[in-house]
């Protein structure tokens, strides 16, 4: 009997050990790079919900040489601590409006929205006419990048480009200058 419980006691020793373990590494500062590629194209309303009657519309802006954001590819390096929430991520992209091959960037901010990691930077100075914003899962899976890019006012339409057709509504990332 003496030797069954100890190999019992043993046993829920690796469980419990495995478990914290585990556990542990879930919390872990995890810090990564993903690349995207922005070709999902929708018109939005200046609250951020769709406007389909403009989808073409801006199909044909995001395509034409001052403004090339239609197949971009955008790489966002990130680091997250799980634990602390102390979070930071930077988006990399070639200038949509440039003929020379020029590389910019956006420091993005943490947005606090749930059930995933959500960063944006509202009118960065790399891009002072757009939104670049960027989610991942919380299992750090599902990486999303969107640019929303702002019309005049009298166009009446803004235009969000994504590199997921799933992705979240632009009435989801609230902008800090709104609220």
């Amino acid at each position: 009997m003496s030797i069954k419980r100890s190999v019992c006691a043993l046993t829920v020793t690796l469980l419990a050990a495995s478990c914290c373990s585990s556990a542990w590494a879930a919390d872990a500062d995890q810090s990564g790079k993903v690349s995207v590629t922005l070709n999902y194209v929708r018109a939005v309303q200046s609250n951020g919900a769709p406007d389909p009657g403009h989808d073409k519309d801006c199909t044909e802006q995001l395509k034409q040489p001052s403004s090339r954001y239609i197949g971009m590819p955008v790489s966002t390096s990130y680091s997250i601590d799980p634990k602390t929430l102390i979070e930071s991520a930077t988006s990399t992209f070639p200038s949509p409006v440039s003929t020379k091959p020029i590389q910019l960037s956006a420091k993005l901010g943490p947005l606090g929205i749930a059930g995933v990691y959500a960063f944006g930077a509202f009118r960065p100075a790399a891009l002072p006419d757009a939104y670049v914003l960027f989610q991942i899962g919380l299992d750090f899976k599902n990486p999303v990048s969107t640019f929303l890019v702002l019309n005049p006012p009298n166009v009446g339409y803004n235009c969000s480009i994504s590199s997921s057709k799933r992705a979240p509504a632009l009435s989801d990332f609230a902008s800090p200058v709104s609220k």
